[in-house]
């Protein structure tokens, strides 16, 4: 596709979307809610929804969901036959309150998330479990107090404050991506998602250069022909450099967030527009478009 008209259909998503994207910023002080509510939002899962009822049974807390597993002496790895379901030996003992009061709550919130599981739901929440349980017990169940311990091995520093991390320059942030890849230790999440967690936190600096090839940026992108390929077939790396070869006057975040509100099935009531053929036709650019809807059949 030339590159004139991928920039129309690009800004096309991003402007048509602008009312509800730029609701989207989150601060650096609510950073652990932000973690339970994206880190496992992956693989169909709906995790917005079920930090939602965390919240309800008092439970949105790194420190609190990491406090379960200190009951136990567990594996790391995920082993379906004692954690795969409400049956298996893993609940059962929380409902019966062997974990505390967390346990409890994390069973009560399992057991009343009506949102999409997913095909990996229960190992994510494993995963989840592990990863809070580490954070509590290495750094405070605080992923902001994690990431600035982090920075500051990287820079051979005995530690740093938080505006010093706040105002780190983009080329600073990729640098210590690229070095140490700070993910690796929170169980279950790749860079992917990731950027996802850290791209609204509206004092940082260097999340303008975030992006999440995410379901709905994937859909937009191969649905409407920007790429001649199948949307498995999209790499992050070439994805990221076509768009900033663009020079399009948004950020590579707020592109991100513009192309997943256009083509995310949350925002089927406003846009939905290249999910549904028929929504298709409503789309301002749907004359240029290439509509390459049997990607998905």
């Amino acid at each position: 596709m030339e590159s004139i008209i991928a920039e129309k259909i690009i800004v096309n998503a991003i402007e048509t979307t602008k009312p509800t994207w730029s609701t989207w910023g989150v601060h650096w002080n609510e950073l652990n809610d932000v973690f339970l509510y994206r880190a496992y939002d992956q693989l169909g899962f709906d995790d917005w929804i079920f930090a939602s009822v965390l919240k309800k049974n008092n439970l949105l807390s790194i420190e609190k969901i990491g406090s379960i597993l200190d009951h136990g002496n567990f594996e790391r790895k995920y082993d379906r036959e004692i954690a795969g379901s409400l049956t298996g030996p893993l609940y059962i003992l929380m409902k019966k309150g062997v974990f505390g009061e967390e346990g409890i709550n994390f069973y009560k919130s399992v057991n009343e998330f009506a949102g999409r599981k997913g095909a990996a739901f229960w190992k994510l929440l494993w995963q989840m479990l592990i990863c809070c349980n580490y954070l509590k017990n290495n750094y405070k169940g605080d992923l902001g107090y994690y990431l600035k311990v982090k920075y500051a091995e990287y820079k051979d520093l005995s530690n740093i404050s938080d505006n010093e991390f706040l105002s780190m320059s983009n080329e600073e942030w990729t640098d210590f991506k690229e070095s140490t890849n700070p993910w690796n230790e929170l169980y279950g999440v790749g860079l992917n998602v990731f950027d996802y967690i850290m791209g609204d936190v509206e004092e940082l600096e260097f999340v303008k250069i975030l992006y999440k090839l995410d379901s709905a940026n994937k859909r937009f992108l191969t649905v409407t022909g920007i790429f001649n390929c199948l949307p498995h077939e999209l790499e992050y790396k070439e994805v990221i450099n076509y768009l900033e070869q663009l020079n399009l006057p948004y950020t590579l975040r707020e592109i991100n967030k513009g192309l997943y509100a256009y083509c995310s099935k949350l925002g089927c009531d406003k846009y939905c527009f290249c999910r549904n053929p028929d929504k298709c036709v409503e789309c301002n650019v749907n004359d240029i478009c290439k509509k390459e809807f049997h990607k998905y059949s």
